[in-house]
């Protein structure tokens, strides 16, 4: 019976270690964050494994995905569309 124990808490840790070095990858692979927050959150990732892994892992990858470029954020110059024109002919 002893030997099922063992073979469960290895099943665990390995997917605890899985998670973690996931995190890892996705907090080192933001641009986001300065070098300093990326260390901060690393230390969270491997002091409160399993909470500080999904946290961190979903803080960078959000932020990587709120940041639009500005070509696509802004229109053009010449796309306002104002009444009489005025806005068109710079």
């Amino acid at each position: 019976m002893p030997g099922n124990w063992y073979y469960v808490l290895s099943c665990i840790a390995a997917a605890v270690l899985a998670g973690n070095l996931f995190a890892t990858v996705v907090v080192l692979r933001s641009d986001f964050y300065s070098p300093l927050q990326q260390r901060l959150q690393l230390a969270l990732v491997w002091l409160i494994p399993v909470l500080g892994a999904a946290c961190c892992a979903s803080f960078a990858s959000i932020h990587g995905r709120a940041v639009p470029k500005p070509d696509e954020r802004f229109p053009k110059p010449d796309t306002f569309d104002l009444p009489g024109g005025e806005g068109n002919s710079l």
